[in-house]
This record gives structure tokens, C-alpha cells and sequence, in this order.
């Protein structure tokens, strides 16, 4: 699909991932519109509050959009948080209320982006020459594939969206609509803005090249090309400069 012309919906789009996403969309020459819970949209962008996590936000979300612009051609499934916890120590058990805080917006949350919005699409006039609907990418992770200790619960949430894109892929198919994810690796994001250096470094270590943090740019030239190419449906690209994270750092292991 061509994003020029199109109506892009970006969840999280107002820093990190979603904000090189909404730049890029915006580049192609699409309408974007970021659902955040705070922060300001890139220049060019629409912003409308949104807690994915919260089924009504999602759905008056959605509604506005609709509203606004008739319909929704793109959507770029970002939004997420990071945590660590193991499920269990010598001292207790796990803390479950944060497990299912992460699991409520990063798995549950994105669900719901993908049931308003998805259903939204099926309404769309087809486009192009394969008559497609609509275009759905997911943010999954390198942990959908590899989870470290302490990562329960994100990892958790990024496997189970990585195999839920082959799913929605198929159940939504038959309206045209696609589905995709891009798997990031280590990425310069807020996210991870506070990890201390050294802990960076060995982090990168893992990359076979190039040794360095990605960019939310790269990012978004994956999620470019997801878009643009009919034939990807139901696939996740890893963009993580080669790695396989071992089972622990120093840092969880300290």
C-alpha cells in the first residue's frame, strides 16, 4: 500500500518507536494520527489521548479518528512498557500486579487497538491493484524470541504478539486487510534512556554487527517497506543487528 493519501494510526507515536514511525508516515505522505496517554505528536500529526489498556478509551479513540478523517488505512500497533521482575526469589513471589499491568497494555492493549481498528478497515473501499483495506504493523521485540531472566512478563506479552500477527494476518485476510511486526533489538529509545552505560555496552556486545543501538529511523524503514509490500503478510522482522541474547546479563544475574 502506498501511504501517500492514506489515513496512518500510530499507537505511541509521540516518542521513541511510534515517533520515527509518524515522521516516516508523514514523509510517505500520509494523514497520521498518534494515540499516546501523554506527550505533544510530532509536527504535521494529529494527537489524540489514548490508553490502549482501557477498551473505551480505544474505542472513543477510534471513534474520532473516524470521525475526522472517514477512515483508517495504516496502523502502526506500538504502544508498549518495559518491566523487569522474575516470578519468584528466595524472598517471595513475583510481583503479579506489575505482570498483569504489562500484560494489560502491552498485550491486551494492543489487542484492542487491532479489534477497533481492524474492524474499522473492513469498511474501507479496496485500494490498489491486490484491492487491499487496510495495513496493520506490530512493535514485537527480540524478546518474542529470545526472553532474558527477569523479562517475564515482556516477554510474554512481545511472544504471544509475535505469534498473534500470523493469526490476524488470517482472520482478517479475507477483508484484504495485512498484518506484520517488526522485532526491534536493542533500540535509542526513552525506554532505555536511564540504563546505565555499562549495562548498555555489554547489551551490544551480543550484536554481531553492527555494534551499536538502533535508530527509531531504521525502524521505521521497516515498517516503510511492511507497508508498501503486498506480498509480506503474517511475517515479523527482526531488526537486531544479528543478536541472540544469552539467558542472563551481569546486571540481573549482580
Amino acid at each position: 500500500m502506498d501511504p501517500q493519501g492514506k489515513i496512518a494510526v500510530v499507537s505511541g507515536g509521540n516518542s521513541g518507536l511510534g515517533e520515527g514511525g509518524v515522521k516516516r508516515l508523514l514523509e510517505a505522505g500520509a494523514t497520521v494520527v498518534s494515540l499516546d496517554v501523554a506527550g505533544t505528536a510530532p509536527d504535521g500529526a494529529d494527537f489524540v489521548h489514548c490508553d490502549v489498556g482501557d477498551e473505551q478509551s480505544v474505542a472513543a479513540a477510534v471513534a474520532e479518528v473516524l470521525a475526522k478523517h472517514g477512515r483508517i488505512d495504516i496502523l502502526l500497533n506500538n504502544a508498549g512498557i518495559g518491566g523487569l521482575g522474575q516470578v519468584a526469589s528466595a524472598e517471595g513471589p513475583g510481583d503479579m500486579a506489575n505482570f498483569r499491568k504489562i500484560i494489560g497494555v502491552n498485550l491486551v492493549g494492543a489487542a484492542q487497538v487491532v479489534a477497533h481498528v481492524g474492524h474499522a478497515m473492513t469498511k474501507n473501499e479496496p485500494s490498489g491493484p491486490d484491492g487491499e483495506r487496510g495495513v496493520i504493523v506490530n512493535t514485537c521485540s527480540i524478546a518474542s524470541f529470545e526472553g532474558q531472566e527477569g523479562m517475564g512478563a515482556y516477554t510474554a506479552t512481545k511472544s504471544a504478539l509475535h505469534a498473534l500477527t500470523l493469526v490476524w494476518a488470517r482472520d482478517l485476510g479475507k477483508f484484504g486487510i495485512r498484518v506484520n511486526g517488526v522485532a526491534p533489538g536493542f533500540m535509542d529509545t526513552p525506554m532505555v534512556a536511564m540504563l546505565p552505560e555499562a549495562m548498555v555496552t555489554e547489551l551490544l556486545a551480543d550484536n554481531e554487527f553492527p555494534k551499536r543501538a538502533g535508530r527509531a529511523d531504521e525502524y521505521a524503514a521497516v515498517v516503510d517497506f511492511l507497508i508498501r509490500t503486498p506480498l509480506v503478510n503474517g511475517e515479523v522482522i527482526r531488526l537486531d543487528g544479528g543478536a541472540r541474547p544469552p539467558a542472563r546479563t551481569k546486571w540481573a544475574s549482580s
